[in-house]
């Protein structure tokens, strides 16, 4: 295997610091996204992201938890500055972030 396709685990939690996106979205248009998007896009089951708009990198989320969903997490925080810590693990140019904790951020 090449260094791209073996999974990177941290050696601890990291924490990012962006804003909640519909994925899908996020990804095939320009436009900004408005929070009553987002949670209707959620509703019928896309997935959510966080975008850490200061390394401009979109982080999916994982499920840490088997009867919850990833976005029931992230849809609390729809429109706001957020922080997240988590293990995150990247492969193949995606990264993914199991959270530990979210929260608004101060910053």
């Amino acid at each position: 295997l090449s260094s791209s396709n073996t999974p990177s685990q941290t050696k601890k939690e990291s924490t990012i610091i962006g804003e909640i996106v519909d994925v899908a979205s996020f990804l095939t248009s320009q436009a900004k996204q408005d929070t009553a998007a987002i949670r209707k896009s959620a509703a019928v089951g896309n997935a959510l992201g966080i975008y850490d708009t200061k390394a401009k990198k979109l982080y999916l989320v994982g499920r840490t938890e088997l009867n919850t969903s990833a976005n029931e997490k992230l849809l609390p925080y729809v429109s706001v500055r957020v922080f997240v810590i988590g293990k995150v693990y990247s492969k193949a140019g995606v990264s993914i972030i199991l959270i530990n904790d979210i929260g608004r951020s101060i910053k």
